[in-house]
């Protein structure tokens, strides 16, 4: 969480508040770690961290809306940045979705 943290405060985003989102609770198994957060200027962010090996398609960006989707209504409210944090390839059909989707893409986390 850490890393998190200061990687955001390097990009000029300070958070107020953070905290782990237990995947149990949105029913899924993959393999990434989801952040909720709230700056200070009381804006809430969701960020998922990806660390794959394989490329990232089309398939998981629209996985990714679902559990969207599922957070918002699990914590009762919209988010207004979506991050995505991934250190793998991504296909170029997944990017211009999650771009036209509002997604911020951060490839230089890790």
């Amino acid at each position: 969480m850490k890393d998190v943290v200061n990687y955001f405060s390097k990009k000029g985003v300070l958070f107020k508040d953070l905290n782990i989102i237990d995947k149990a609770l949105l029913k899924t198994r993959k393999k990434i770690k989801i952040f909720c957060a709230t700056d200070i200027k009381k804006n809430y962010h969701v960020i998922f961290i990806v660390n794959q090996k394989s490329r990232f398609l089309l398939k998981n960006a629209e996985d990714l809306g679902l559990l969207v989707e599922n957070l918002q209504q699990l914590e009762n409210h919209n988010f207004r940045y979506k991050h995505l944090v991934i250190s793998g390839d991504m296909c170029s059909k997944a990017q211009n979705y999650l771009k036209d989707r509002g997604w911020q893409l951060h490839h230089d986390f890790m």
